[in-house]
């Protein structure tokens, strides 16, 4: 018996298949889904996703989204979502620098609003977990 797990983002089927459980970001913490489990819909959080397919697990970075879990299907809606595959080390960096340098030009006093300083974090937080993952495809 499977779960099927599809993750979609507006441009893209990030992936689709047949897994034995995966385990998302919840936005209240992390949690796991086997076939058979309660339907529910949740909101995500920046993560990391792990998905328990034939094989070795294979991960994935998602950004905020949400989960609709059903007995037998998870579907992940998510702006974005990179395979530890698919992420480009090199330009996580930069994107990790990037946002820590928007975060200290922000604490230094410059005029800057809320809103900036949560899009710096949030910035900095999906480089951090796309490092995280791509991380994981080395070991």
């Amino acid at each position: 018996m499977s779960l099927e797990l599809v993750i979609v983002t507006p441009e893209r089927e990030a992936f689709r298949g047949p897994v034995k459980r995966v385990v998302l970001p919840g936005s209240e913490g992390e949690f796991g889904v086997l076939e058979g489990h309660e339907r529910f819909l949740c909101p995500l959080r920046i993560g990391e996703v792990e998905i328990d397919g034939e094989g070795e697990p294979r991960f994935a970075a998602l950004s905020d989204g949400f989960a609709d879990v059903g007995e037998s299907s998870v579907v992940v809606m998510v702006d974005t979502c990179e395979l530890a595959e698919e992420i480009d080390v090199a330009r996580a960096e930069r994107a990790r620098a990037r946002a820590e340098e928007a975060l200290a030009r922000l604490h230094e006093g410059t005029p800057e609003s809320d809103s900036n300083f949560r899009h710096a974090q949030a910035a900095l937080q999906r480089a951090l977990v796309r490092l995280q993952v791509a991380a994981r495809r080395a070991r």
